[in-house]
């Protein structure tokens, strides 16, 4: 396969969301024709010099949007037009206090549900990742950093062990979003960094998964995400 343009991606957050737009143009104008196979996940990672896991996200937005459709296999193939979903989510400039408020409780029905499967579903190789990204985000706390990676990772672990492929597909197309609302609560927060008890939010929610406690996971990530959203000025849940 070759673009008609050169990759040109900016080494700041969302990346995946840039190699999707750009993924996206490509196919609008005509690279890879509709019904044709689409290059696979480590193709595509060599070529944008990105991780797979970006450009899992970034086919995730592409399948959301109806530019790809599955295949049996790892490969994809590009979407007749007429097959495209008008399903989208724009980036969060310019929206108000209304539109945001509508994320965050589109947040608590995707990952409340995804928490209490995770707590039934749960393996090690996820535990041990949760571990990792808390670790990340101690340190964080000490060094006055927002941890906002480590933190959207470990949400995205959580839909990681729920095991439901339709689950975590969407949230991998929604990354940038969850990005973006807790960056949105990092600037709305006085404190330098990432606050201690934003980070005791997340072992209470890692407690619950680990101890296998359905109601718990679910009730502890509620929590978490309606308390981001009130620090954020978000009266959705008053």
């Amino acid at each position: 396969m070759e673009f008609l343009k050169k990759p040109r991606i900016k080494r700041v957050p969302n990346l995946s969301e840039q190699v999707a737009e750009f993924l996206a143009a490509e196919i609008e104008r005509g690279s890879i024709k509709p019904g044709e196979s689409f290059p696979s996940e480590a193709e595509l990672s060599k070529k944008f010099e990105v991780s797979r896991t970006v450009i899992r996200e970034a086919l995730a937005r592409l399948k959301y949007e109806g530019l790809l459709e599955s295949r049996q296999g790892s490969k994809s193939i590009v979407a007749e037009h007429g097959d495209q979903r008008a399903f989208r989510l724009d980036r969060l400039e310019g929206k108000n206090v209304t539109e945001i408020g509508y994320l965050y409780e589109f947040r608590t029905i995707l990952e409340s549900a995804a928490a209490a499967l995770a707590a039934k579903h749960r393996n090690q190789e996820n535990l041990d990742n949760l571990r990792m990204y808390l670790k990340i985000m101690d340190q964080a706390v000490d060094d006055h950093l927002d941890g906002t990676e480590a933190n959207v990772d470990f949400h995205m672990e959580i839909v990681e062990a729920s095991g439901n492929p339709f689950l975590k597909d969407f949230m991998h197309f929604f990354r940038g979003k969850i990005w973006d609302l807790v960056q949105s609560d990092r600037d709305q927060s006085d404190y330098q960094g990432l606050p201690p008890d934003v980070q005791q939010e997340h072992m209470i929610i890692f407690e619950a998964i680990s101890a296998g406690d359905s109601d718990k996971a679910r009730e502890a990530i509620l929590t978490h995400i309606v308390t981001a959203a009130r620090r954020c000025g978000i009266t959705t849940f008053d």
